[in-house]
């Protein structure tokens, strides 16, 4: 039985650390390695704009990126659905 879906096609942010491509888990990856002393702060990450931010000893970086708030913003819808559905 075949299913007519139309799914919404989200394009994945990527970002450029030195010479390599990375996606967000791989950079948020990257920031928790950070966070926990296993590679040195001070990394610089930039978003498909052009835009760069570093990141700090505590993983974060120094200024928003373009790309890192489409997950939270899915995950917040999701937490906005249930608790309207609660009511």
């Amino acid at each position: 039985m075949a299913t007519n879906m139309k799914i919404k096609r989200i394009k994945v942010p990527k970002f450029k650390v030195g010479r390599y491509s990375l996606n967000e888990y791989e950079v948020r990856n990257l920031m928790v390695e950070i966070a926990k002393g296993e590679r040195p702060a001070g990394i610089v990450v930039t978003d498909e704009n052009g835009e760069s931010a570093t990141l700090q000893p505590n993983g974060r970086p120094d200024k928003n990126l373009y790309g890192f708030g489409v997950a939270a913003q899915l995950t917040i819808e999701l937490l906005r659905i249930d608790r309207d559905k609660l009511k």
